[in-house]
């Protein structure tokens, strides 16, 4: 991330307070000898600084690379884990493989559920209803064959 913590010290300069008591007064006198052009400047350098700084932040906040706001929070996931890294989880696929779905996660659930339908289909037991030229075929789709879709008994 590229935006840091404002320090005291990066600003000391730039405060009104600062200035002289009599910042346009000649030099002689206590004063810096200021035009107004000047005086405007040096009441602008601090909230110029800070405008500067808060669209850093918000170029950090938007960006996606690893100069990121989101590459700087820590998720808890694992050591070193944060937040870009989760969403690039979620584009790249891997999130399934640590999103707990209970005491299992999302990957391991959907493997056991694909088991459990193949289960399923293995037990259908094949239903044929003949009307005249017409049978309608509830075989398992385990039972056919993948190419012709013919039933396989």
């Amino acid at each position: 991330m590229n935006t840091t913590k404002i320090l005291e010290s990066e600003i000391s300069d730039f405060k009104i307070a600062s200035l002289p008591s009599r910042p346009t007064a000649p030099a002689a006198f206590g004063g810096r000898g200021y035009t107004s052009a000047e005086m405007k400047a040096a009441f602008d350098k601090l909230p110029l600084y800070i405008i500067e700084r808060f669209n850093m932040l918000l170029d950090d906040i938007a960006s996606d690379d690893d100069n990121s706001l989101s590459a700087e929070i820590p998720t808890g996931i694992s050591e070193g884990h944060t937040l870009k890294a989760f969403f690039d989880d979620i584009c790249n696929g891997n999130l399934p493989s640590y999103l707990q779905m209970g005491d299992e996660s999302l990957e391991e659930m959907k493997l056991r559920l694909s088991e459990e339908r193949d289960e399923l289909e293995e037990r259908l037991v094949p239903v044929f209803i003949h009307l005249g030229d017409l049978t309608l075929d509830g075989g398992s789709p385990a039972k056919r064959n993948r190419d012709t879709g013919e039933v396989i008994i």
